[in-house]
């Protein structure tokens, strides 16, 4: 028989270095659990899937205050496949939107940065963003329905960012850098400021830019940007999504102004076919490449002009507010009145003046907010229906304290300044 093998000795020393290990393991778990987002965060699920609402047969005729909430990281309301929207705070709210009462909820300790809803036909997802050190760039995605937690990401971001969403992508924008997301919340691109770029060659060669507006649709997303070297302000049409070399896919870009000395245009329609593109026409040169007062001006997905339209406006566009699409139509707020845009080509087709705000399409009309009232009018051309009474309280709109109008089933609901408020018939 062979000598058995005797156990090796525990020195002292190795006794000490196992329980410093061990110590380490459990402090680096209790800090990762400690500030994570399961730790900071509460969230109430609701316990079933609400029915979505049938759309309205017809628009009211009367219109009364059913419920109000405050909701200061939201624009315009955020409306999931049966549910009303709320981010105020650090907390992102679901309410019946018959009665306002709650759903479910999502609260952590950190400040919203704003939250969207997006794709309600389809995914139906709430994107709740978080600032942090690194900006906004906590992301909790969350199930329209009942608000189970359905993903999650992080990234560099600026510290205050405009969320958007088309059929395909979700983007996040801000001054210096954007990115989009799909259902999955896996990143399409990240563009702009990139502290660590993985492929420095994979990106368009301007450096330094900065992003005044920009909006997805049709698997692209159009912006208005200022890089190094630019006299004016630059439209960049790219790909929402890497190419299959992971290239960032250019598809045009073009200069829109000779100078910068005016407010920057702003993009407010990026379709399938077309881009829109919001001047407000000053330029303090007198050259002739920019005819003044404000227009909308319409190029192509290779960022080529198309068409332009005197309409009324600030020399700003407001970003008090944001367009709304809504059945093939896009209508965008201008300061003064309301364009409604044609959400196939991107052209205007009238503008509404004296609306306080972008509108939307209840039982095959438009639905405008007016000063007192909401104007029920023809899709087609805009002609005037009925106005329905509307009393808002005192809530005087103004170019910082606009009135968006969009529509779940039969109740019409409005974000007024930081209050959402829900009317029904």
């Amino acid at each position: 028989m062979g000598k058995s093998i005797a156990p090796e000795r525990r020195t002292r020393v190795d006794l000490i270095v196992t329980a410093a290990i061990v110590v380490a393991v459990v402090v680096a778990g209790l800090v990762v659990w400690a500030t994570s987002d399961a730790r900071q965060a509460h969230l109430e699920t609701a316990p079933a899937a609400p029915s979505t609402p049938a759309a309205a047969e017809e628009s009211p005729q009367t219109l009364r205050v059913a419920w109000t909430a405050p909701s200061s990281a939201t624009r315009i309301p955020q409306l999931t496949a049966a549910s009303v929207i709320t981010a105020d705070g650090g907390s992102v709210t679901a309410h019946d939107p018959a009665t306002g009462s709650v759903r479910w909820r999502y609260t952590r300790d950190d400040e919203l940065c704003g939250a969207l809803a997006a794709w309600p036909g389809g995914a139906d997802r709430v994107l709740a963003v978080y600032r942090n050190s690194r900006g906004c760039s906590e992301v909790t995605a969350l199930r329209g329905d009942t608000g189970l937690r359905a993903g999650a990401r992080t990234s560099d971001a600026d510290t205050s960012v405009a969320l958007s969403y088309d059929g395909d992508y979700a983007l996040s924008v801000g001054d210096t850098r954007l990115e989009t997301w799909g259902t999955n919340m896996v990143r399409g691109i990240e563009y702009g400021r990139i502290d660590a770029p993985v492929n420095p060659d994979k990106t368009p060669g301007r450096t330094n830019c900065r992003i005044f507006s920009a909006l997805p649709g049709g698997s692209r997303v159009a912006l208005v940007e200022r890089c190094d070297g630019d006299l004016g302000y630059r439209l960049t049409v790219i790909g929402a999504a890497q190419s299959s070399d992971e290239k960032i896919i250019q598809w045009g870009t073009t200069m829109l102004t000779r100078t910068s000395h005016g407010p920057a245009p702003q993009i407010i329609a990026n379709t399938s076919q077309a881009v829109a593109v919001y001047d407000g026409g000053v330029d303090e040169t007198g050259e002739t490449g920019r005819i003044p007062g404000p227009r909308i001006r319409v190029y192509t997905p290779q960022a080529e002009p198309v068409s332009t339209h005197p309409v009324s406006g600030d020399a700003a566009l407001p970003t008090s507010t944001a367009p709304v699409t809504d059945s093939g139509v896009i209508t965008a707020w201008t300061g003064t009145g309301t364009v409604v845009i044609d959400g196939t080509t991107a052209v205007p087709m009238y503008q509404v003046p004296g609306a306080i705000g972008p509108g939307s399409v209840m039982a095959g009309e438009l639905l405008l907010p007016m000063h007192g009232a909401i104007s029920v009018r023809q899709l087609s051309d805009g002609h005037e229906v009925r106005s329905i009474p509307v009393d808002r309280a005192g809530y005087d709109a103004d170019a910082a304290r606009p009135v968006a109008l969009r529509v779940l089933g039969p109740w019409v609901v409005e974000q007024r300044g930081a209050t959402v408020v829900a009317l029904s018939s």
